[in-house]
């Protein structure tokens, strides 16, 4: 479809395909240059909504690097200045910083002088426009001002502001902003503190919202989830906009949503390892990450490259079961270890978390097939299995088929057990494979965010089953 858009030959045959097809006929006719990775599916549903005149109040939550800004916050205004002069007369990209704003508008006039194609076809350009008055003179100088303000020859006024600055009351012509594009408002150093995440919907709620057109006004939000109570979360719980997310890895499919920019796991992983985890969970996947008040961090996981040669103990299981086969039940996991004696500790063992724990809706029969496989391998296994209402029965019939299981009787909640364990893993006396446990990883460090958590307290179980075997781990002290 991109080549045969691409393909047309004359002014008069590219303007009738983007009036029958719209915005995504624009984009890769126009504007090829940026979009020279074949289209993920997101994408097309993306140009739909945008294009969509019904849909006014418009939320996009995308991963770094899925062309989000490229296509709501450069193509968009450039279609719209140019197909829609009439409706969407005076156009507000808005940015977090002065600077950035200023280098979004930078491009959209870079496209509107010096595209050959967009000169050709639509023969509009920038006016020698008479000096606006600065709204906020203490704020930014006339230049800057002057700078980020853009009058066309068809009419439509692009106006770039910043997070904070004053919108409510401009106006061109007669006409209230018809278009506001805001891009990222808020960066992670500002969501931290609560009187910022107060600041950005407070401004947002009184100064952007008031000043568009009440009619035909449309609202753009583009970003992140920096924060629970961060702007893109806060309007999401809210409900006010139609709000479209596009992770990395669809969370049902377990499928990358972009292949053609990640065609293989060695790429995907590559990118997660550049990250690290907090980073790959926040922008990649789209996980509101707590970083506050954290247990367990990422910088408290020690990895291992490969397991001693010598030493081995014994080996130990953490299973969380989930006996059901629905499609709503979490998954049994099983997060299993080798303990071996360390010569240069004697006396305190080193943990070492194996790569690939179980995590699969599984029936009963099935994992008990594969408990006693492991089991009649040798080398000394226990599983360490929750014992919490009628998981009774389940360990029961473990048992009778000859399974060494040990019942785990919770006390306390989840966050009390993980306290217990989390000073063995930030000693290094857990360790964790390089490559083979992101997921569990994941679940530790995001603990209270994940969606699920079967992970996480199987490799609780795990542990605390290892401390009440008295085994001897190094305890932390405070100083």
């Amino acid at each position: 479809m991109t080549k045969d858009l691409q393909s047309l030959c004359d002014s008069q045959s590219r303007r009738a395909t983007v009036k029958r097809l719209g915005f995504y006929a624009f984009c890769f006719i126009y504007l090829p240059h940026h979009f020279n990775i074949p289209a993920a599916d997101f994408h097309w549903t993306l140009m739909e909504a945008l294009d969509d005149p019904r849909i006014l109040r418009l939320e996009i939550i995308g991963f770094r690097g899925s062309a989000k800004s490229t296509i709501a916050s450069l193509a968009y205004p450039i279609y719209e200045a140019l197909e829609h002069p009439d409706i969407y007369s005076f156009i507000l990209p808005v940015s977090d910083t002065g600077t950035q704003s200023a280098t979004n508008i930078a491009n959209i006039k870079n496209e509107l002088e010096n595209n050959e194609l967009i000169k050709q076809d639509y023969g509009v350009t920038k006016e020698i426009s008479k000096k606006v008055p600065n709204p906020e003179p203490s704020l930014e100088s006339d230049e800057e001002w002057q700078s980020k303000n853009m009058l066309l020859s068809n009419g439509v006024r692009i106006l770039a502001r910043s997070r904070g600055q004053k919108v409510r009351g401009l106006k061109h012509r007669q006409h209230r902003p018809k278009l506001i594009i805001v891009d990222d408002p808020e960066d992670l150093e500002w969501v931290r503190q609560s009187e910022n995440r107060i600041k950005t919907e407070t401004w947002l709620d009184g100064e952007v919202l008031p000043s568009i057109d009440e009619r035909t006004g449309k609202l753009i939000l583009i970003g992140n989830y920096l924060h629970d109570d961060a702007l893109m979360a806060r309007k999401k719980k809210k409900g006010m906009f139609r709000v479209f997310e596009f992770p990395l890895i669809d969370q049902k499919t377990r499928r990358c949503t972009w292949p053609a920019k990640y065609p293989t796991k060695a790429v995907l992983d590559l990118k997660r390892k550049e990250l690290g985890e907090t980073a790959w969970s926040r922008e990649m996947l789209l996980k509101v990450i707590a970083e506050e008040g954290q247990d367990i961090t990422e910088k408290d996981i020690h990895y291992y490259d490969k397991l001693p040669q010598i030493g081995l103990n014994m080996r130990r299981h953490g299973v969380d079961l989930a006996i059901s086969e629905k499609q709503t039940a979490d998954f049994t996991a099983m997060v299993s270890a080798d303990v071996y004696d360390d010569p240069d500790d004697y006396g305190h063992p080193k943990i070492y978390i194996l790569p690939n724990p179980f995590h699969k809706r599984c029936p009963l029969p099935d994992l008990e097939a594969m408990m006693l496989a492991k089991q009649r391998s040798g080398g000394g296994h226990m599983f360490y299995v929750e014992k919490a209402g009628y998981q009774e029965v389940a360990i029961q019939d473990m048992e009778r088929h000859g399974i060494a299981v040990q019942r785990m009787i919770p006390g306390g909640d989840k966050v009390a057990r993980r306290k217990v364990i989390a000073k063995y893993i930030k000693n290094g006396t857990v360790k964790f494979p390089v490559h083979g446990c992101e997921d569990l990883i994941s679940e530790m460090i995001n603990f209270g965010v994940e969606a699920h958590d079967d992970l996480n307290d199987a490799c609780v179980y795990l542990l605390l089953g290892l401390q009440q075997d008295g085994i001897n781990l190094p305890e932390v002290w405070s100083i």
